[in-house]
């Protein structure tokens, strides 16, 4: 069983040595471009650039960032749409250059105010339900930036949040994306007792790459004209690694759809994101047969696909009936703090994706994109599974979400345990916790994806 974590390599002792990090530079600028992805926004200048200047930081001393013990400072200003009309209830965030946010909700008027902000330089960022992340911007798209003086108060230009409108999906998709089957065979698990899938193996085409990791797993001696919910598993690396979880969930009466991050796409977590919309749009359009019933289905991932997910469900809208995120990414700002901070274990070579996005208080949208927890109120139905044992993703993610989608007013189950794992364990891996976590995500299932009418 493969880990559920933003690296798909386990902690291990050959990690490299601190004294040798400028040595590393050159043959992990490959590693780091294609980690970051040629379209994640926030790598400017570059992913390569972040990381060497982050590296030459700690070699001064400089890093991580010292806390600022200089008396704070407020910023104020307002959001509205690209119209000109002002956006009540968008979230304004400055972070500070360890990700530290600070955030403000915006008034009926649109404008805000936040308070108790260290002095330095700060590039603000916005998102609000309906409306795309933007960061302020100046003359030719370059973040504007805005000085936090002591006892000051700054006011920023607006800042100006375009529509959200993910890409459109033809109607003849299968065909667009030249669909094709590769695979027919049957799998098996060993928990729970017996449990077998049939299982068959997709290509597609979209948007520049082949995708070859979606399955799709059905139950066994299926009655004739038999249909079942729908359950859609983005996985955090290889699909096939976790077939033991995709048969599992099948032999309970679910159509499984599964599917994993494309080479092609680096840790593009939005490219990633389409392809999963893709790959539910092909299924709820019956293009993967007619085993799938006419239903809202419910997505799982967790860790690194956590963030996929979050990206699909603000694209998806209501073609989801729920989600489980299981070590999930909730708050990429207070997670970029606990790297800085140390309080993170990260595996080894991916111990430097964090400064590869650049740092926060410049360059926040990177880090926006995939913190559901200032567009809580978007997401659907929650199940939140998390660790407290988790040192990848400590579990105060889950707590921060938790809370934001409660405020929101959304439906929310939890299920919090003490477990040394870091994802949903299955096979020779199953713990007590394993079993139990499993149950209540085939229950959620149960009680939100909706089979056909």
């Amino acid at each position: 069983m493969t880990d559920m974590c933003w690296a798909t390599t386990n902690v291990s002792d050959h990690s490299p040595k601190e004294t040798g990090a400028l040595s590393r530079v050159r043959w992990m600028l490959p590693l780091l471009a294609v980690l970051c992805g040629a379209q994640l926004a926030g790598c400017r200048p570059s992913p390569a650039g972040n990381v060497l200047g982050y590296l030459v930081a700690k070699q001064l001393g400089t890093q991580p960032p010292q806390a600022s013990t200089a008396t704070p400072g407020t910023l104020i200003g307002s959001v509205e749409s690209e119209d000109g009309r002002p956006i009540a209830g968008a979230t304004v965030i400055v972070a500070e250059v360890d990700g530290t946010p600070h955030t403000a909700v915006t008034s009926a008027d649109g404008g805000y105010r936040i308070d108790n902000v260290p002095p330095g330089q700060y590039v603000p960022a916005a998102v609000a339900p309906g409306y795309s992340e933007a960061a302020l911007e100046g003359l030719l798209g370059i973040p504007k930036l805005m000085t936090i003086r002591p006892r000051e108060t700054t006011a920023a230009p607006a800042l100006v949040l375009p529509v959200y409108a993910p890409r459109s999906l033809p109607t003849n998709l299968a065909e667009v994306t030249r669909l094709r089957q590769t695979g027919a065979y049957t799998a098996t698990a060993a928990f729970p007792e017996n449990a077998a899938a049939d299982v068959a193996s997709y290509i597609f085409d979209y948007a520049g790459a082949t995708v070859d990791t979606m399955r799709l797993y059905l139950p066994q001696e299926r009655p004739q004209g038999a249909r079942y919910p729908l359950l859609l598993l983005v996985y955090p690396s290889p699909v096939d690694d976790w077939q033991e979880v995709s048969v599992a969930f099948a032999d309970q009466g679910f159509a499984v759809v599964a599917l994993s991050p494309t080479a092609a796409r680096g840790t593009d977590a939005e490219a990633h994101a389409q392809d999963a919309r893709v790959a539910l749009s092909l299924a709820r359009a019956g293009a993967l047969g007619d085993s799938i019933g006419d239903n809202r289905p419910v997505a799982l991932g967790g860790s690194y696909s956590s963030a996929v997910l979050a990206r699909l469900l603000r694209a998806a809208g209501g073609d989801l009936a729920g989600w489980v995120t299981l070590g999930g990414l909730a708050n990429a700002f207070t997670g970029a703090a606990d790297f800085y901070s140390g309080r993170l274990i990260v595996p080894f070579p991916y111990e430097l994706l964090v400064p590869a996005l650049g740092p926060p208080n410049l360059y926040p949208l990177a880090f926006l994109a995939y913190s559901p927890v200032y567009y809580a109120s978007e997401l659907p139905p929650t199940l939140i599974i998390h660790t407290a044992a988790d040192q990848i993703l400590p579990i105060r993610q889950a707590y921060d979400l938790a809370a934001a989608v409660k405020a929101a007013g959304i439906p929310l189950e939890t299920y919090y345990y003490e477990d040394v794992s870091h994802y949903l364990g299955i096979g020779e891996n199953l713990t007590d916790a394993g079993r139990e976590m499993f149950y209540k995500i085939v229950e959620f299932v149960q009680r939100y994806g909706e089979e056909e009418p």
